[in-house]
């Protein structure tokens, strides 16, 4: 098999490994609780029977096997009470087979073919369903008095796929708030039964003493779901209609023919929102983004320089509004919660703390703030390191814990959080925090620094952690100890046009803020010039701009231009001499300075001057330019102007490893 691009399989992949992420979180959950409700093991099986169903049908053996076996395990839980003293084991096995299915997943998607299920996993939940099948099953409840019947009648989406599947779920949706008295078709495993429900429907006759208005929210939230219908029942009689004749309508009110027959308005509804191939809405935003350059290459077209043009002029802000509409209404649609990303770091707390021995506790907090879809595809692995940094690094044992009068389990806190254009993800401990000392000890065996320790501050001194190779630990584990995890973050979040910095205090915790922007496509930055260069500096790094006065200019013990501002001390950065631009301003009186904000530190650039805000589209360096440059220090890109000139894109992180600024 090649690589998924047959649309079924696609389909099959995204929807289940989205049963996949329900049923991980599901476990976490049982796990922190040590035991899973009746709805919550009700859940469980329906995720297991429709991978199983969904698996079969595509052919892999192996996937249908574990989900055939997990189903089992749960059927006997939901109709036994003797798993209660098992459950810890029962975690445990079912994380194990998520793993495995998660393998066989990513085999699939490279191309590849499903491999043998474990014989020691499959052995174990096979054992598991015996000791459950043998136990006293629990005490059947009383029945309950005679609810009002519905009919529901659900038709899919053309060309959705999998229509008995998607028939399966909403049967067990609606099983957790009605008794389910029969559907049509019957059977809902076979092939048969989903060319059944494309040419008719899918029809289930449920009771409830429910509001009907709850049916409406789940078929609301059923994927390709394209019309469905809710009636009720009055006759005792009136039931699932026949296979053949399943298309007719419910009996009508007093009397009236079956064709008279109203269907509310609110009770038939249509699903307003489709699926939409990533690869699309990439293709979309980069048109958005050559619409945005285009439109400033025809309203700033050097021609019109000097011209009165009234209708131009107006003509020009009404595209102006259109063109920010869609950029708005583009950007949108790729917007993605965090929650994806933030609800897979519970697993990797709960396996890196047991692997180490350690009680530590997740709390997330703001996971519904949405950044764009290809920022979202690139931050699980930064978060995932600094997570596990902070277990490993941060967190102390339960006993020193104890020691330290800290209570025995430790907090990580994953925060994301809105501000302004950008978005911060923070990643906070409480637990022993960064060794200032050693660092700056071992930064300056590495030959990092020749600063004193009273010059070097501690934003300076924590940012030493993010470079290559850098590792206070001494003894090499499984986790930590090489050196490598911190300096591929900040790799990875610059690579985003985001910055990071770590704040600590002894014995109190660590705190890591991750700054990103909402979308990489398009950025909002300050157009400045040196020389015949023009240059966009990022407006999240630009804290002001000021005319130098030069009786604040002094040179530091070893050289190094800064200025008083303040009261504060910060170091000039000559842009002029760092790009080697002969045309520029040298005259630090004539020029002005932009007061930046880095990871490291706050400093000041010099340029010759500040033409203003503006939005642009970032483009990449060709990869001819990429493998030849030798040195692209202090730049992440470009973007064409509305004159059709290049200017260049600050990377003022870079500033500071170049300069020791």
């Amino acid at each position: 098999m090649g690589k998924t691009t047959d649309p079924m399989l696609e389909v099959y992949i995204y929807e289940t490994q989205q049963l996949l992420e329900n049923l991980e979180s599901l476990m976490l959950s049982g796990e922190k609780d040590q035991a899973l409700t009746a709805a919550q093991v009700d859940e469980v099986f329906r995720i297991m029977h429709t991978i199983k169903g969904s698996s079969s049908m595509m052919s892999f053996e192996s996937l249908t096997r574990i989900s055939h076996v997990l189903e089992d395990l749960f059927s006997q839980i939901r109709d036994n009470d003797a798993q209660c003293r098992a459950w810890g084991k029962i975690f445990d096995i079912v994380f194990r087979a998520i793993d495995f299915m998660k393998a066989e997943f990513s085999k699939i998607q490279s191309g590849g073919k499903c491999g043998d299920v474990p014989t020691r996993l499959l052995d174990e939940i096979e054992e598991h369903v015996v000791y459950i099948k043998s136990s006293e099953p629990e005490a059947s409840a009383p029945s309950l008095p005679e609810a009002p019947r519905y009919k529901i009648k659900v038709k899919f989406e053309p060309g959705c796929q999998m229509e008995h599947i998607r028939a399966f779920g909403i049967v067990n949706s609606m099983s957790k708030l009605c008794s389910i008295r029969s559907h049509v078709p019957e059977n809902l495993d076979d092939e048969a039964s989903c060319e059944l429900i494309v040419k008719n429907g899918f029809t289930l006759i449920i009771s409830t003493n429910e509001n009907p208005d709850d049916f409406k929210k789940i078929l609301d939230e059923t994927l390709f779901v394209q019309t469905y219908s809710v009636l009720p029942l009055e006759d005792e009689g009136e039931s699932a209609p026949e296979p053949d004749a399943q298309n007719k309508p419910a009996k009508a009110e007093n009397g009236a023919k079956p064709d008279q027959v109203q269907v509310p308005a609110e009770l038939q509804t249509k699903q307003n929102f489709i699926s939409v191939n990533v690869n699309k809405l990439d293709s979309l935003m980069d048109l958005v983004g050559e619409l945005v350059t285009t439109e400033a290459m025809v309203t700033r077209n050097p021609d019109l320089e000097g011209l009165k043009l009234n209708n131009f002029e107006t003509a020009s802000r009404q595209l102006k509004s259109l063109t920010s509409e869609l950029q708005g209404i583009v950007m949108s649609m790729r917007l993605l919660p965090v929650s994806n990303i933030f609800h897979k770091m519970e697993r990797i707390v709960r396996d890196t703390s047991k692997k180490l021995s350690k009680n530590v506790n997740l709390k997330l907090i703001g996971e519904e703030t949405e950044v764009d879809k290809t920022i979202i595809d690139n931050l699980s692995d930064p978060i995932m390191h600094l997570i596990r940094n902070s277990i490993d690094h941060g967190i102390e044992s339960p006993e020193e814990r104890l020691r330290k009068n800290k209570p025995a389990q430790g907090n990580i806190t994953l925060e994301a959080k809105n501000t302004g254009e950008d978005v911060m993800i923070i990643v906070s401990d409480d637990g022993r925090g960064l060794d200032k000392n050693a660092i700056i000890s071992k930064a300056r065996e590495k030959g990092l620094t020749t600063k004193s320790d009273a010059n070097i501050s501690d934003k300076e001194a924590f940012s030493f952690i993010f470079l290559p190779g850098f590792s206070t630990k001494e003894d090499v584990t499984e986790l930590s100890g090489r050196g490598v995890g911190m300096d591929v973050v900040r790799q990875s979040i610059e690579k985003l046009g985001g910055s990071i910095f770590v704040d600590s205090e002894p014995d109190k915790g660590t705190t890591t803020s991750i700054r990103i922007p909402l979308t990489l496509a398009i950025l909002d930055g300050m157009k400045l010039t040196v020389g015949d260069l023009s240059f966009i500096a990022p407006m999240i790094s630009i804290r002001e701009s000021l005319v130098p006065d030069m009786k604040n200019i002094f040179l530091d013990p070893d050289g190094n231009e800064m200025i008083m501002i303040r009261g504060e001390c910060y170091s000039i950065l000559r842009l002029h001499k760092f790009f080697h631009i002969d045309s520029a301003v040298t005259d630090i009186s004539k020029g002005i300075l932009v007061m930046i904000d880095s990871e490291i530190s706050t400093f000041c650039i010099l340029v010759d001057q500040i033409i203003g805000e503006q939005q642009v589209v970032v483009k990449p360096f060709p990869e001819y330019i990429q493998k030849r440059a030798e040195n692209l220090n202090g730049i992440s890109g470009c973007t064409i102007l509305g004159d059709g000139k290049i200017s260049l894109i600050l990377n003022v992180n870079s500033f500071q490893t170049a300069q020791n600024i």
